[in-house]
């Protein structure tokens, strides 16, 4: 047999076998699902299979002996399948081989064992790895099978069969054993990789379509190639419709030229995150975070891309966002406040120092009698301002603090609101003359009102007041009663300093005020103004600011509901107490107790109530005002509260579980420096008919006592 035939037929040989070995990537993802111990019989049977379909095309070379290239799928099954498989391959190589029989048998035999062999030595080696079979390997294996081939020729039956064997064939397997051995090896190495790769793209694919978070496959031309059901529940679109979509119509930042300038940044980064937000089928639109890859797979380049609805974490920031706003906003208000405290704590002690400051001077004066009687009546006159003073301070520090606690009630009763503020405005006139400022009041209108006449007159009394206070001499305060839009309405009006614009919002805070400067100009705690906004707003009405800016005075605007019932006897404002000049009722014959622990405040009770004429029996306690009560029979009992050894509560208690013949329903008033409605109801509810606050004008005090003791009042 001449050489080209050799080689001929050994082409054809390889051929087949490089033909039948496309059977590896169809069965291989068979063998690849069975079970570990079956892999490498499955293997080793398909790689026997093609070896044993190489023997059926061979090189007759004399009667009984062949050649083919069946080694080669003996040894590959080794690296490929495993040692197991290459075993399994030799013996049905080997098998088949003998059922041919003939004078090479043996020698044909011993090759395929020996490939066997060489593929256990070579999977135990290289099967499982990471890393394949470089080429150059593949090349020596084919030279080593050669060596195999040609060594097993001496296993022929005669040395002239041998002799003739090598000298024919030993040259065409020389070169087509490792040339098919490379080729073959090579075939299946790639046939592997793509295996691997097919592995690897399934079990991503089944991860894609099981993860929560939606994926987009988006080529250069922004069209979405593909998608996993996490994106269909996102959008609220199929997969089919996502598909037939480009990005820009989910995306509302991807139109125009945005996605091919996308496009460019994530190819050259290769990883980009970015926001955006996106619309759904139904047209809500929601907030989303994006992971994109730039993928090139087999000459194709998409973007992957992970699409996270973010709303509910965009919503927890903006809410904490919020908070934190809250948390600034409450700590500089906390900051202004503390900054408010310490200017009203120093505020509070001068206007309280600065009062008593005349009180105890002008009471040392008196007390060295060196003043003339015209002296000693200006001395007199500047304690009781003062007093009246530190007495005003003490009431408006109550009522802010009623307010504070929401505590401030009012009684309302119809009440002629023409008439309250006349005699608000007669009674500021004094100290409007002081000042050398013109009061006028003009009463356009006498509307009624339903209100507490006291209220309501600290709040008018106020807004005049601080109307003078800040009127420089030579101006004019306007008071001006009217109805205006079916309400009442009070307008005080002065051309005094004015009010800056930015302090305008706040002239109703508590403790502001303008500036420092003011309150060393003008006195004042900066409280008098929220407490005419809360008095004003418990009768349903509305208090406002105006003033056209610094040096241009101001208008301050009360407006209350209208009362429309019928006038009442009561349709009155309260009594303004006069002072030292109003006349004492007479209380001659009329028995009074005292009680009160405070030695000073006890006398001058006494003092007070027997300079009308009252047979005044004094105690320091409860257990004396007992004691005293079965002695004296008194007709009025007067006595304070805050006591340490039994307080008026108590004693009123066991005085009214007295007989009336020892006591027990002597009419009772309570003297108290706790000035708050709450105090006087409760007085009133324990069994006193009155209740007198501290300080007291002496005239009250009387009228009261006159009152209880059934006399008529001066």
């Amino acid at each position: 047999m001449d050489f080209v035939s050799w080689l001929t037929g050994l082409a054809q040989n390889i051929a087949l076998l490089l033909s039948l070995t496309l059977l590896y990537s169809v069965v291989r993802p068979m063998w690849s699902r069975a079970s570990a111990n079956v892999q490498p019989l499955f293997a080793g049977a398909l790689f026997g299979l093609i070896s044993v379909a190489g023997m059926h095309t061979p090189i007759a070379v004399a009667p009984g002996v062949i050649a083919d290239a069946r080694v080669i799928p003996v040894l590959l099954a080794g690296p490929f399948g495993g040692p197991r498989a290459a075993v399994a391959a030799a013996l049905v190589a080997s098998a088949y081989r003998w059922w041919l029989g003939g004078a090479g048998a043996a020698a044909g035999i011993g090759t395929i064992l020996t490939a066997g062999l060489m593929g256990v030595i070579v999977g135990l080696r290289w099967h499982g790895r990471e890393r394949y079979l470089p080429p150059v390997m593949f090349v020596l294996l084919g030279l080593a099978l050669d060596a195999v081939l040609l060594a097993w020729a001496v296993a022929l039956p005669t040395a002239g069969l041998a002799r003739e064997v090598l000298a024919a064939a030993a040259l065409p397997i020389g070169v087509f054993v490792p040339a098919g051995t490379l080729v073959l090896g090579t075939l299946l190495v790639n046939e592997s990789r793509r295996h691997a790769e097919r592995e690897q793209l399934s079990l991503t694919q089944s991860a894609i379509e099981r993860t929560a978070e939606a994926l987009f496959w988006i080529d250069a031309e922004g069209r979405i190639v593909n998608t996993n059901p996490a994106a269909a529940r996102l959008t609220g679109y199929s997969r089919a419709e996502l598909h037939t979509m480009r990005v820009w119509d989910l995306d509302l930042t991807a139109a125009g030229d945005a996605w091919s300038w996308f496009w460019r940044t994530a190819r050259a980064a290769g990883s980009v995150a970015a926001a955006s937000r996106y619309r759904r089928k139904d047209g809500s639109e929601f907030p989303v975070e994006t992971s994109n890859d730039f993928v090139e797979y087999h000459g194709r380049e998409w973007i992957s891309m992970f699409v996270r609805d973010v709303t509910e974490r965009v919503r927890a920031e903006d809410e904490r966002a919020r908070r934190l706003e809250r948390e600034r906003a409450l700590r500089a208000d906390a900051e202004e406040a503390n900054v408010l405290k310490d200017q009203f704590l120093a505020t509070l002690s001068h206007e309280l120092r600065t009062p008593l400051t005349s009180i105890l001077g002008y009471a040392r004066l008196l007390q060295t009698r060196a003043l003339d009687g015209a002296a000693t009546t200006h001395a007199l006159a500047v304690i009781e301002r003062n007093s009246r003073a530190q007495r005003q301070i003490v009431d408006d520090l109550l009522d802010l603090s009623a307010i504070v606690l929401r505590k401030l009630r009012i009684e309302p009763r119809p009440t002629d609101l023409a008439r309250l503020v006349e005699e608000e405005s007669d009674a500021a006139r004094p100290e409007a003359e002081a000042r050398q400022v013109g009061l006028c009041c003009l009463v356009h209108a006498r509307p009624r009102v339903a209100a507490e006449g006291g209220r309501l007159q600290q709040v008018v009394r106020n807004l005049i007041s601080n109307a003078l206070k800040f009127t420089p001499a030579g101006g004019i305060v306007d008071v001006l009663v009217d109805v205006a839009a079916g309400r009442a309405r009070v307008q005080v009006r002065d051309t005094g300093r004015g009010i800056d614009a930015a302090f305008l919002p706040h002239v109703f805070d508590r403790f502001r005020q303008a500036d420092s400067s003011m309150t060393r100009s003008y006195g004042g705690l900066g409280i008098g103004l929220a407490i005419v906004r809360h008095v004003v707003e418990l009768h349903g009405g509305t208090v406002t600011a105006a003033s056209a800016g610094e040096g241009r005075g101001a208008t301050f605007t009360v407006t209350l509901p209208l009362l429309v019932a019928p006038p009442e006897s009561g349709d009155t404002p309260p009594p303004r107490s006069s002072g030292a000049d109003e006349r004492l009722p007479a209380l001659g014959g009329v028995r009074v107790l005292v009680v009160d622990d405070e030695t000073e405040t006890r006398e001058l009770v006494a003092m007070v109530l027997a300079g009308c004429g009252a047979e005044v029996t004094a105690a320091a306690s409860a257990d004396q005002a007992l004691l005293a009560l079965d002695r004296v029979k008194p007709d009025v009992l007067v006595t304070d509260l805050a006591m340490p050894l039994g307080d008026g509560f108590e004693l009123i208690r066991k005085i009214r579980l007295r007989p009336r013949d020892r006591g027990g329903a002597v009419p009772a008033a309570a003297l108290t420096a706790a000035a708050g409605r709450d105090t006087a109801e409760r007085a009133l509810a324990a069994g006193f008919e009155a209740h007198v606050a501290k300080p007291f004008e002496p005239a009250d005090l009387a009228r009261v006592v006159a009152r209880l003791a059934r006399r008529p009042a001066a």
